[in-house]
């Protein structure tokens, strides 16, 4: 505001700074309670003071003229008593016109000049209090510090300064002290305008053969390195190529799938299924696992309580899994897992049958048959290299819809992918 306003009707508004001269006696309720005044009854305010108070805003404030203010009760002894003590500074003892929190702004002002005196006389380097304060803007790196630190401070800058001049004069070659240019020649380099790079030590005609020569023969041995990869690379998929070949021709090669009802070591199995590589089903069965199916596990292969109520359990599907794996050669993709769900299905059917170790028995069970991977072929094969894992990636098995069967087939599908590749590559060539 430059000006005070007014409205009709209303009094006018000032800021503290813009009350005229005639009603700067005026005040506020809390400057007539400070001396002891209070507006009287009936009494009504003759202009307003607008204020900006931190944590609440802008206000405005009645002001009022204190001769016509009535005057409050005397305080008692306890009461001045009281409101003295509260505006008594506890460390220094002087008492304020305010109530003193903690200490009064004076005695405040004076630990922070005692702090800044103590701080002017402190080395920030090794922390030494002095007697006097250091010099203040001696020059760069210079301020705050005591003479031993700043002695040693310019002695590691000569030495650096030193360190450098020879630097810049001197052959770079390993080992070689020859010096390439002089000082004059250095300093005019740098001081050309145009030049954005800077000075560059020069070599000497020996130490630059011999340095372009180390660079060939690093760059040499690179692209061996990096031959020697590929046709590692092209023998490691030609090999994978080959197994999916020797797979899908072998005619004791069985594919194995289960879903289950978790990945935890106590999951049991819901769906079984095998399949030739030719494509002939041999089981492909529903399993009651005895215990409700997780809601998440529904989620991925969508198999309920209710699909399974009346499947058979995992001993009535005994003796057509033994028929289809005994003396074969069964690919899993992801073998860990799946076997490892058998052995648990096998070693629960033995003790329930009260055999004495079953164990054992799920072992000799499992060494029926020859278990192997297919997972871990393909991805090798696939070449997604992960440099977090520090190996290739392991590929999803697409294709499947997370039914026994239908991921049986997926994993032919894969083989089938992996063995075509070759002939594709040959006819190619």
């Amino acid at each position: 505001m430059t000006a005070p306003t007014t409205e009709p009707d209303s009094l006018p508004v000032y800021e503290r700074k813009e009350v005229p001269e005639e009603l700067q006696h005026l005040r506020t309720v809390t400057d007539l309670q400070k001396l002891r005044l209070k507006p009287a009854e009936g009494q009504k305010p003759l202009a307003l003071l607008r204020v900006y108070r931190r944590g609440h805003g802008w206000g405005e404030f009645p002001l009022y003229d204190p001769a016509e203010a009535a005057k409050m009760r005397p305080l008692s002894a306890k009461q001045r008593a009281a409101m003295e003590a509260r505006r008594t500074c506890p460390q220094c003892g002087e008492v304020r016109d305010q109530v003193v929190y903690g200490k009064c702004s004076s005695c405040t002002a004076a630990e922070h000049r005692a702090r800044q005196e103590l701080q002017a006389r402190t080395c920030w380097k090794c922390r030494r209090v002095s007697v006097a304060a250091f010099r203040i803007g001696a020059g760069p790196g210079e301020q705050d510090r005591c003479t031993p630190c700043w002695v040693w401070w310019r002695l590691q800058q000569q030495a650096e300064a030193e360190r450098l001049a020879v630097w810049r004069r001197t052959c770079p070659g390993r080992g070689c002290d020859l010096v390439t240019a002089t000082d004059d020649e250095i300093a005019a380099v740098r001081a050309d305008p145009s030049n954005r790079v800077g000075w560059v030590p020069r070599w000497c005609p020996p130490c630059a053969e011999r340095d372009a020569f180390e660079r060939a023969e690093r760059q040499r041995a690179y692209e061996e390195a990096e031959a020697r990869a590929v046709e590692e690379r092209r023998r490691q998929v030609a090999e994978l190529e080959e197994w999916a070949r020797d797979v899908l021709a072998d005619p004791d090669t069985v594919i194995l799938d289960t879903e289950t009802t978790g990945l935890d070591d106590g999951a049991r199995i819901v769906d079984l299924g095998v399949l030739t590589v030719a494509g002939d089903v041999l089981v492909d069965t529903l399993v009651n696992p005895g215990e409700p199916i997780p809601a998440e596990a529904s989620d991925v292969h969508g198999l309920t309580d209710a699909d399974v109520r009346d499947a058979p359990v995992f001993a009535d599907v005994l003796e057509r899994l033994t028929a289809a794996v005994n003396g074969k050669r069964v690919l899993i993709y992801n073998r860990a897992y799946d076997v490892g769900r058998l052995r648990h299905e096998l070693t629960l059917h033995y003790r329930q049958n009260g055999h004495p170790a079953p164990d054992a028995a799920a072992a000799q069970w499992l060494d029926r048959a020859r278990w192997e991977d297919a997972m871990i072929p393909y991805s090798d094969w696939y070449g997604d290299w992960s440099d977090y894992w520090g190996n290739y990636a392991w590929q999803p098995l697409y294709g499947g819809d997370h039914r026994a069967i239908s991921d049986c087939r997926a994993v032919i599908d894969r083989l089938r992918e992996m063995a075509a590749a070759s002939h594709q590559e040959n006819e190619a060539a």
